[in-house]
């Protein structure tokens, strides 16, 4: 594996439409304040998806995931909200006996047409799932079946999630169990019945985030028996409340379902979690929304006016912004990031997997042509989602002036909801939904100071807030680019978002994994940072100290400085080499053009930093690694690691590696970086720790490591696994196997 052709652009970067800029409308003034000297922290990966198993893409399929990758979701749920109740995480299948103990019930049909969709296209696996979370750079929410499965299983789950390095984020104890009395007779009947299956996680990871239910947000009653239920239990064991929001359908044209909705914006989203759930918990309560609409949507029927629209994107995107301000809120998720209000597809193939699943046999939907598109809805979140995606505080933000819209119960409120953010790079950014015909012309001022410059701009736009993508016009609403000084123009039914600065900072990542974190002597690391190069330049061994006119000076713990050995250089991105015999502890990074400090940063230098380069070069998915197959005769082949689709991005896919006859031996070479320093290397292969045969240097590489394995005979049939090191007890990013 060679090292010269590494990317200079990260792939996992998210695309962006441009057009001409912003204008042409009739335009009033506001001005929005930002105080940075008064802000709360957010919680990382805040904003993400419920997802549906039932969608017949499978979650390794490349087309659709370079579609989701631009929503920049910071988590996906797993499997499914209504679909989790029949399903089986050890086997990513639908048990069809488990589906039919919900005869009577309001998903009885579903649960029943889910068995051959999820089933027929080979169901939806645990490892999969984590993955492609993982190409996401996301996190994972399980909810976990606790209707038809059993408190063993659940433990099960999350010791596997634990021995797998599956990045989950939080446990959810079943899905909406208040619509199912012949299960919970009530709240307290609930979180009863619920204990063993926390008792089994916490068992399994003491470390893990186990959430309960409350009613639906949209519940027409204010203070539902469910809910007083829960409170009144005396062992109030949960770690955080879970609940959805599915405001009730409106009735009249779409300015009335916009008016209600309205209201529900301004009265029953962050207000909701403070006024009302949080005094029915322990303090110190943490509070999800794994799923969330404008309004509901009649079990997928389509019937709303408003959801997958243009105003559905602005009211996601508000409804998204106003919950980041209440600190307990861990995270927030829309449904749904695949179907009719996520990604969709001109041709969705439900049939085909249920005709396999009749003929008994499965069908790998990643054959076929879906045609995907994204709706319109998810747009808003992908402009919103990219300044959380990097964000670390809430900043205080405040609206005056503008025009107001029609609130439902509340006359009328303002048009614009504003929130800013800053990063761990002191990059501030403010994000703006606008819910009316109107456009703004709208000051930002940033500690009582007007920005000046030009000033980013990414958002989404339109005259008519009922605006949805279809297959045949996949772009009525799409994301567009523009260059702005202030005031900023607020288009109608618009969410927009604009970075207000871009300070002089490099931010150190691992090569191979993408993670932040400490780095070690002889590890190849990448530096992200405006203006990081004037140009674009590569090198060859032996790697010069000054490319394209940069340099890269790390200076260590104890006052020596060196300059950095320079594998490529790009205005955005530096590709280096940190320097051998560094002082563990605090470094500072400066990039310099000539003799000029152009950016500045920090890194901690530590023995080792472990990471495993991957064949879609973004530190998931399947490993770049070398495989061998000793036969008992002595001869050696060389079978493929992984396939890929040349024409697509990030398409490289796990490829079946055959153990061979009883007496043959298949070793892996793995190669990373950050490796070569440790005392000790672990390997964890599907959860089970595999002897390491060799761990070190490649000779001809500068900074690549290679580890050395030989794949144990017990995993034949175990199909995808991950793949990790633990080095100093430090864990490395997870890539896979296909092991048949």
């Amino acid at each position: 594996m060679s090292l010269q052709d590494m990317r200079i652009l990260p792939a996992w970067l998210p695309l962006v439409f441009v057009v001409s800029g912003v204008g042409g409308w009739a335009q009033v003034a506001a001005t929005i304040d930002i105080d940075t000297t008064r802000t709360t922290p957010l919680n990382a990966n805040f904003s993400g998806f419920n997802d549906e198993v039932v969608f017949p893409a499978e979650y390794f399929d490349y087309r659709l995931n370079a579609l989701t990758a631009q929503l920049s979701p910071g988590w996906v749920r797993y499997p499914s909200g209504a679909f989790s109740d029949a399903f089986d995480w050890q086997t990513g299948l639908m048990v069809p006996s488990w589906a039919a103990q919900f005869q009577g019930a309001n998903i009885a049909t579903l649960l029943t047409e889910a068995v051959p969709w999820v089933n027929g296209k080979g169901g939806g696996s645990f490892a999969d799932a984590a993955n492609r979370a993982e190409f996401l750079d996301a996190k994972l929410i399980v909810c976990v079946n606790a209707y038809t499965d059993t408190p063993q299983s659940a433990g099960q789950m999350a010791a596997f999630a634990k021995a797998n390095h599956i990045p989950v984020a939080m446990w959810e104890l079943t899905n909406e169990p208040y619509f199912y009395t012949s299960f919970f007779q009530s709240g307290a009947d609930y979180v009863a019945k619920m204990k063993p299956y926390r008792d089994a996680i916490k068992a399994a990871d003491p470390s893990a985030i186990v959430a309960i239910f409350f009613m639906d947000a949209g519940s027409a009653n204010p203070s539902p028996a469910w809910d007083r239920s829960i409170a009144s239990y005396a062992d109030k064991y949960w770690d955080a409340v879970t609940y959805h929001h599915y405001p009730p359908q409106s009735t009249g044209g779409f300015d009335q379902w916009m008016a209600d909705e309205n209201a529900v914006l301004a009265s029953r989203s962050s207000a909701y979690v403070t006024g009302y759930l949080a005094p029915l918990n322990p303090a110190g309560t943490k509070f999800l929304i794994s799923e969330f609409l404008p309004s509901s949507d009649g079990l997928g029927s389509g019937t709303s006016l408003t959801d997958g629209t243009l105003y559905g994107a602005i009211y996601a995107a508000e409804y998204v912004m106003r919950m980041s301000t209440v600190p307990s809120m861990l995270y927030v998720g829309m449904h749904a990031l695949t179907g009719t209000r996520g990604v969709y597809a001109a041709h969705t193939h439900y049939l085909d997997a249920q005709n396999a699943y009749y003929q008994g046999t499965t069908i790998n939907t990643l054959s076929l042509d879906f045609g995907y598109y994204t709706e319109a809805q998810p747009q808003g979140l992908a402009v919103l989602n990219g300044v959380l995606r990097n964000a670390t505080q809430v900043v205080s933000t405040t609206v005056a002036g503008g025009a107001t819209v029609p609130a439902t119960g509340l006359g009328q409120i303002p048009a614009l909801y504003a929130q800013a953010y800053s990063s761990a790079t002191g990059q501030h950014s403010v994000v703006i939904a606008n819910k009316s015909a109107t456009a703004h012309q709208a000051t930002l001022r940033l500690n009582g100071a007007v920005v000046s410059g030009a000033l980013p701009l990414q958002f989404i736009a339109g005259s008519d807030p009922a605006a949805v993508n279809t297959a045949a016009n996949p772009n009525a609403v799409s994301i567009q680019t523009s260059i702005s000084v202030n005031p900023v123009t607020v288009p109608a039914y618009s969410v927009v978002r604009v970075d207000l600065d871009s300070p002089a900072v490099a931010t150190v990542v691992s090569s191979a994994s993408y993670a932040t974190g400490p780095a070690a002597p002889q590890e190849i690391v990448a530096l992200f940072g405006p203006g990081m190069a004037s140009q674009s330049a590569s090198a060859s061994l032996p790697l010069p100290t000054v490319l394209g006119g940069t340099s890269i000076q790390i200076r260590d713990s104890a006052g020596n400085s060196q300059l950095a050995p320079l594998f490529a250089v790009a205005p955005g991105q530096a590709n280096i080499l940190v320097p051998a015999g560094l002082a563990a502890g605090p470094a500072t990074v400066t990039v310099l053009h000539g003799s000029t400090a152009a950016l500045t940063g920090s890194m901690t230098i530590a023995s080792s930093a472990p990471g495993l380069y991957s064949a879609n070069q973004d530190g998931a998915g399947v490993a770049a690694a070398g495989a061998y197959l000793f036969t008992a005769s002595n001869q050696v082949t060389t079978p493929p690691v992984f396939t890929c689709n040349p024409s697509a991005v990030r398409s490289c896919l796990a490829a079946p590696l055959s153990l061979g006859g009883a007496t043959d031996k298949l070793y892996i070479a793995l190669y990373g970086t950050g490796i070569r320093g440790a005392a000790s290397i672990q390997c964890f292969l599907a959860g089970q720790s595999v002897p390491v045969l060799y761990a070190g240097p490649v000779a001809s590489d500068a900074g690549l490591d290679q580890v050395n394995i030989l794949i144990p005979r017990s995993l034949a049939g175990a199909g995808d696994v991950r793949v990790y090191l633990v080095a100093d007890g430090v864990a490395s990013n997870a890539v896979g196997l296909n092991v048949p």
